[in-house]
Parts: structure tokens; sequence; C-alpha cells
């Protein structure tokens, strides 16, 4: 066997060493025989004679020994490719065309499959990551999936479908070693978080099960590599270490690998700390005590064997349990199990991940489909030049399988160079996006923007599927033309080309009803996603963000108490009101399209809850005095705040009018009072209705229950600064920055951006300008494809039919006769091909019902206008080379060929 592979592989690589030798064996074998006749008493001549016809055609006889090998199918296959190669670069104009046309198509799948890749397909670098899953904790009008941690321990501790459950929360905090603090961007884990996970430290050590899981216990920490490479240049000597978070001492016990990078999806975490820092760092006094303080968003390790099912089920014996033990907190609580993959980037998004995905491969390969398409139309328009050569070659010899193996090889050929231009457009396309994205985030997260987009063997097999099918499918019909030539009738036409018959024109013909289609469809999906943006671009706000200047600071990073943080923040206020240009300043603890909002349960004054029945939670914003005159909020009854309403006096509220509506409907909600605590108080009055807007980080067609606090009774550490301005705001960035400083020369300023820059943002704009652009081009290259292919089946079809056109101008038919013919035919596929697309697009729109703001799927408007676009234009395409028909000379078309 081995003998049998060496000689195998010889007659591969030395192909002509071989050769030299059948062609001296076989030198030697006729001579023998000669000799052998010779000397029976022949004669010389006479026994060369009989040798020749006794041994046959040595050309034969050589192909039979060629064909003993074994190798005789991989030697003919690298003959067509050398074929192949000698054709393209023949062709390599037209070559050129087709390989950018297949590029655009495979590039835009390669791009989209890059991402998808990334969000969904790519596990985390743990051991085991397909037994990662989400636990997302829902009750009824609470819209959170996170876990209060007395809540978590009873999970951990009665679960028996997971091996380990461990939760995180994050936060940002100020981090220093000495001097200036450095914004830190950090998750608080459980002890096991890392064991559960599979990590291993890179130096030191990570967090152990059950450290800094009461009170009391040391604050430790833990760096991550990025962080870690930046701040202290790779120095292992920061283990064990000291640092300050918050002004808090922490105990710094090891580093992360660099391939690691949390669990919080698309962002490559600072350090980690133990969960302790929740209740230390963020204020969060109910975190040891009160199940209705959630902070923890919780994962498990499935045990072997387990389905999602049971997991889910023993979840919700657990749950039950729970709601019947603590049922003012926990009465009507689920547990949703879900792989840590269609959990990203948030357990709510689970069921849409399957509908999102799905759509966003679906429309690149229609780009490419429609790019295979009229590829395809214009090889078939070669291969009607090519009938000649295929017959020839039949007649030498050729078998139909070789003439359909030939045609495929140049056709998967062909792909592959598209191929390579696609993953090339791909890549150029992935890193261009990820700036944009790292753009927008980089001044709302405080975290840095990490997900890994890059091409990996998923990537590359997927791109390998599609060349190889775009291979298949541009070379399936001209290879099914070439096995069915007709050698005689070829050969008898002469110089004649391919005439215009139904059979032979309807494959066109059906390829220019499919790209008009698919052009159409996709066409239509842009069209949808481009009002969405319009629509999103003119909705009503509910505030003014022109001219409004935004810093983010958070003093509680440079160690201060509550006193002192309302003595710098009312300062700061009034410093910059002094500036030259600004007409008004204010602070509240979030903005519209900014960080999210915090929530509370809401107790209506005199309607007691029934028994076990959840308290509904909504969201709040603590604001100051003048935050309505700064931002612009209209309010429609009552006041705002006022600089008395202190601590020391009645808590107030203003409410907004979907809030209104829902709890005193038909009534005046001012002096209606609420409690955040229970049904008993203490409460707040309602001294003010604001007008519906955005309050939420996301824009949003919706409007939701809303509520503002004032800030002098509901203490935050964490505020933003809101500057409106007589001139652009961002000339008093460095005035602004300037008095921080002086009144803190060591707090870090987390963000400093306008308002507009806000609306624009990751929240705001940023996503539909994205689904926008994303589908805006994919429509551009299908209508490009479309045009292409119109223009190119009338231009073939003119040609293909000058004689028959001459005829009709011979007898009497004028230019616009014939203008007519060409242009009725090519209207009349673009109409079939749009009927079909119209139906196609009302399907597919159906899915894109949960991403569009206030557009319906089905929008008249949107329809009708980009039916007429793509008509227009493939009345166009049509138009200029049916009217080169109308040119032709009756006398020269008679006499053509």
């Amino acid at each position: 066997m081995f003998t049998d592979l060496l000689y195998r592989l010889r007659a591969l690589f030395w192909r002509k060493s071989m050769e030299t030798e059948l062609d001296e064996e076989l030198r030697v074998h006729l001579e023998h025989q000669v000799e052998k006749y010779v000397q029976s008493g022949l004669p010389l001549t006479e026994a060369k004679r009989r040798v020749r016809l006794e041994f046959g055609g040595l050309d034969q006889v050589k192909e039979e020994c060629r064909d003993a090998r074994g190798m005789r199918f991989i030697e003919t296959t690298i003959q067509d490719l050398r074929f192949s190669l000698r054709m393209i670069w023949k062709w390599r104009g037209l070559t050129a065309v087709l390989a950018i046309t297949l590029a655009l198509g495979i590039g835009v799948n390669t791009a989209i499959f890059s991402v998808l890749n990334g969000w969904l397909l790519r596990p985390l670098p743990v051991r085991a990551p397909e037994q990662i899953t989400v636990l997302a904790f829902r009750i009824k009008d609470v819209e959170d999936s996170h876990f209060s941690y007395l809540d978590f321990q009873d999970f951990q501790k009665q679960s028996n479908t997971f091996s380990d459950l461990f939760a995180y929360a994050t936060g940002i905090a100020g981090f220093s070693t000495s001097g200036n603090p450095t914004v830190f961007g950090y998750s608080a884990v459980t002890g096991n978080y890392f064991s559960a996970l599979g990590v291993e430290p890179l130096y030191g050590r990570l967090l152990l099960p059950g450290e800094g899981e009461k009170p009391g216990d040391q604050l430790l920490a833990v760096l991550g590599y990025g962080f870690w490479q930046k701040n202290f240049a790779g120095d292992p000597g920061i283990v064990g270490k000291q640092v300050r978070l918050n002004g808090k001492l922490a105990t710094v016990v090891g580093i992360t690998p660099k391939e690691f990078h949390g669990m919080f999806f698309a962002f490559d975490m600072d350090g980690y700390l133990s969960v302790n820092a929740v209740p230390l760092l963020q204020d969060s006094g109910g975190f040891w005590t009160d199940r209705r303080d959630r902070e923890l968003m919780t994962f498990g390790r499935l045990k072997p064997g387990v389905s999602m099912a049971q997991a889910e089920g023993s979840m919700g014996v657990i749950a039950d349990r729970l709601a019947a033990q603590y049922p003012a907190t926990d009465k009507g609580a689920t547990v949703h199990v879900i792989p840590e993959r269609m959990a990203r980037p948030a357990p709510f998004v689970a069921n849409f991940v399957p509908i999102i995905a799905g759509l966003f491969l679906v429309l690149p390969a229609m780009v490419l489909l429609l790019a295979c398409l009229n590829v395809a139309n214009i090889l078939l328009a070669r291969a009607s030049v090519r009938r000649r050569e295929w017959a020839i070659r039949a007649v030498l010899g050729a078998g139909r399988g070789r003439l359909v193996r030939q045609i495929l090889v140049e056709s998967l050929l062909l792909a592959l160079l598209g191929g390579i231009g696609g993953v090339i457009l791909g890549e150029w396309a992935i890193g261009t996006g990820g700036s944009m994205l790292h753009s927008v985030t980089s001044t709302t997260s405080h975290i840095a923007y990490r997900m890994d987009s890059g091409l990996d063997w998923r990537v590359f097999a997927y791109t390998l599927a599609a060349v190889v099918l775009s291979g298949l499918i541009l070379g399936i019909w001209p290879a099914f033309r070439a096995s069915r030539v007709n050698v005689n009738e070829v050969l008898h036409e002469g110089g004649r080309s391919d005439s215009a018959g139904i059979g032979r024109q309807g494959i066109r013909n059906l390829l220019l009803v499919a790209q008009v289609a698919g052009s159409l469809m996709l066409l239509i999906v842009a069209g949808l996603f481009v009002r969405s943006l319009q629509r999103a671009e003119h909705m009503y706000l509910g505030y003014d963000p022109d001219h409004v200047l935004n810093v983010m600071l958070d003093v509680h990073q440079i160690g201060y108490d509550e006193t002192r943080a309302k003595a710098f923040y009312r300062e700061l206020r009034d410093r910059v009101r002094a500036l030259p240009s600004v007409s008004s300043a204010s602070l509240a603890h979030t903005v519209p399209l900014g960080m999210p909002s915090s929530s509370a349960p809401v107790y209506i004054e005199g309607r007691p809850l029934p028994p076990g029945q959840q308290a509904p939670e909504i969201s709040f914003n603590g604001v100051d005095a003048g935050y309505f005159e700064t931002l612009r909020v209209p309010l429609l009854e009552g006041r705002p705040f006022q600089e008395s309403d202190q601590e020391s006096s009645q808590p107030v509220a203003i409410v907004n009018q979907s809030l209104a509506k829902r709890f005193w409907p038909n009534e005046d909600p001012l002096g209606k009072r609420f409690s955040l605590k229970n049904s008993t108080g203490p409460f707040l009055e309602v001294v003010g209705v604001a007008r519906d807007g955005q309050t939420g980080w996301t824009l949003s067609p919706n409007s939701y229950p809303y509520f503002y606090v004032a800030l002098a009774q509901n203490f935050h550490s964490f505020l933003s600064l809101q500057v409106r301005t007589a001139v652009p705001p961002e000339s008093l960035i460095a005035g602004v920055e300037s008095e921080v400083h002086k009144l803190a020369p060591d707090l870090p300023i987390l963000d400093v951006r306008t308002m507009q820059e806000g609306v624009h943002g990751l929240g705001g704009l940023f996503i539909f300008r994205l689904a926008a652009s994303l589908a805006g081009v994919m429509g551009l290259l299908g209508l490009a494809l479309a045009t292409v292919g119109v223009y190119g089946v009338v231009s073939f079809a003119a040609t293909q039919r000058t004689r028959e056109m001459g005829i009709r101008m011979a007898l009497g038919a004028t230019h616009r006769d014939v203008l007519l013919i060409m242009v009725r035919h090519a209207l009349q596929l673009t109409a079939i091909g749009m009927a079909t697309g119209l139906v196609g697009a009302f399907a597919l729109s159906r899915l894109l019902r949960t991403m569009l703001l206030g557009v319906s799927p089905a929008d008249p408007g949107t329809f009708i206008s980009v039916s007429l676009l793509l008509f227009t234009v493939a009345l166009a395409a049509s138009y200029l080379p049916a009217r080169r028909a109308t040119k032709v000379d009756p006398m020269v078309a008679l006499r053509y060929e």
C-alpha cells in the first residue's frame, strides 16, 4: 500500500520523468516485437507494420497507461485549472468586473457574519463555555432581570441542576495608588466567579469562594490585563499592594489573563472587585438585607447531562418556594434560564436574537444571490459565444463530464477571486464599523469597548461556503448548456451567433426576474429603515438638546461624604452659572439618552396592595430646581422644584403625563401622594406634571410612567451638570473643566459631551443610522445589480436580434417600433419581478416590526416610492441599449454574419 502511494505521488509530482520512462518502455517493447518478427523471417518493413497493427495507436496506449496510475482525475483537473487561468487572463477585463461584483456580495456577507459570529457564536474564553447560562429573574411590572443578594444566596443553596451559580454587578470607581484617581470600570463579583468559569490568574491569585460575601470583609481587587498594562506597564509588583477605590482601601490579589475580558458583553472590564464593593462603593444600603435591592446579574454552570428545560423547571420550583416564604418581595417571580450566547448583550433580547440574526443573514445573502445572478447572466451570454469551442473540444474527444468540470472549475476560480476581494472588503468594513462604535461607546460606558469580530475559522468557513455556492450557481447552467451542445448543429452554423429562441433566452429572462424581485425586496427593507430613521430624527424628545453641555462627575471617587459632596456640587453649579455666555445650569442624577435611570416601587396613598401583589417599579430621576428650565422640559401643571425643597421639607415629586394617567385617571394629580418605601409612607407629594418625552437611556416611540424627585431630598454622589449656553457648547468645555479642577483638583471628569452628541449617540440615533446605513448599502447594491442585469439582458438581446431587427426595418418598421419591441420586453420582465418582489417584501417586512420606530412594516409610501424608483431605473437601463438597436442599418443587418 505504501509503495502504491509513493507511485501515485511520483506520478503526480514527477510526471515529466515518468513520461520519459513510459516513452522509453514503449520504444523498447516495440523494438523487441519487431526483432521477433524479423527473426521469424519477415522483412523489417512488414514486421514494423504488423507490430503497429497489433499494438494499436501509440497515444491511446499512453492514455491507458496514465489511467492505470490512478491519478488521472487529478491530472486532468490540474489541466482544467491551467486552462481556466489562461481563460481568466485572456478575458481579464471582464474577469475583473465580475470578480468585483462577487467581492461586493461576499464582502457584505463576510462583514455581517463576522459581527454575528462575535456576537452569538464566539464562545467565552472559559472552561466548557457551552454549560454557561444566564438566569433572568422576572417579576410582573418590574422591568429587570437581576437578583437581590438574598435571593441569589437562596437559589445558590437550593439549586440541584447547576454545579455553580455566580453573579456580578457593574460599577465605576476612582482608582488610585497615589495622587489623582483614574476612572475604573469594574465588576463586583461573587467569590466563586472565577472558579465557576475556570479562569486561571496570570499573576497572583483570583478571588476564592466566599471572599467578600459578608459585611465587614476586606475589599479585594483583581486587575484586568488591559488596565494593568495601561496603568502599570505590566509590572507584576502591583500584586499584593493596597490601592484606593473611591477613597476606600482594597488589596490587589491578582491579574486576569489577556484573553479574559469579563462577562459584561462587548466591554473589557478594568478589573474585578469582591462583591462587597456594591454596598461599599455604590451606597447600596439594602444590598445585604433587602430583597428588593436587585443588583446582581446571575449566571449558572449546568451540571453535565442537565438540559435547559430541566434547569428552568428546577429554578421555577425554588422561585415558588421563595414566593411563599417572602410574598411581599418575591410573589409572582419567575426565573428564565437562557444560554449565555443568546443573552448577549442582555437577557431581555433573547426572544429577538433569532429574528435579528436571521434578518441580517438573509439580507446580505440576497445581495450575494443578486451578484451571482448578475454574473451568471453575463456568463450565459458568453456561453453562447463559446458553444463552438465546446463543440470542437467534444469532437476532439472531450466527454460531457470533462466539459462540465472545465466550466465549473472556471466558475469556482472566478468565485474564489471574488471571495478574496470579499474578505479584504469585509475586514475593512469590520474595522470601520468597530471604530464608529468605539467612538460612541467610549464616552457613554467609561469601559473599553471590545467585541471580537475578527476573522476566525468560522468566518473563513462561512466565506468558503459562500464562494463554493457562488461558483456552483455561476457554473451550473453554462455547464448544463455545454453538456447538451449539438456538435453537428453548432459546426454547421459556422460563425453565426446563437439564436434567440425561447428556450435559450428563457433562463436569462428568469434570472432577470429574480434580480428585480430581490432588488425590490432589499430596497423596500432599506426604505423602511430610512423612514424609521427619519421618524426618529423628528421625534419629540420632551426637552431641547441644542446648546446644552453635559458634564458627568462622581465625587465619591475621591472620598467625599454627603455633606462635602452637596457643598461641592452647589458651588460648582453657581460658578458655572457665572461664566460668560451661560444662560442657565442645573444638576441631575441622569439625563435622557445617557445613563439608565434609577427605579423604585411606587405605593399610592390610600390604595393598599392586595396580599402578595408587587408594587409597580417606576423609573425616576433626581433633579435640582433649575433642571426644567435648563433642558426646557415643559410643565403642563403645577410648579418646578424650588430651592426651598430641602431635605427637611415635605418630599415632593413631579410626574409625567403617563404616570398621572396610570394612577389618577380623570383626576387632578396635583396634591396626590405616593411612597417609594411602602404603603404607609413616607409619602412624596405631586407638585407638577411634565409633558411626556424621552426619559430612558434609549430612544423609544412609547411613553412610560416616570417621575422626578428633588435632588436636595435624594442625594447622589454621581451627578451630571447641564449647562445651557448662547454659544456653541463645545467652546465652554475648557472653562467648565477649569472650574471643576479649581474646586477638586483630583476629581476625574467621567464624561463631557453636548446633549446633541447624546441624541446622536449609542442610546439615540446611532443604532437607527447604523441599521439604515447597512440596509441602504445593501439596497443600493441590489439596485445597481438589477440595473446592470436589465441593461445586460436588453443589450444582449439587441445584439442577438440584430438580423431580426434589420428584417423588420426592411419591411417598414420605424425606429420607434423597434425601440418599443426591445423596451417592452424588458419592462414586462421587470413588472413580473416587481410583482414577485412585492410579495416577498411584504413577508420579509413582518420580521422588522420590532426594529422600526413609528413606521408600519407595510408602509404604503415606502412600497410605492421604492417600486416607482426601481421601475424608472429599469426603464432607463433598458432604453439605452434599445436605442442603440434602432441605429442598425437594415442592409448591414441583413448581411450580418
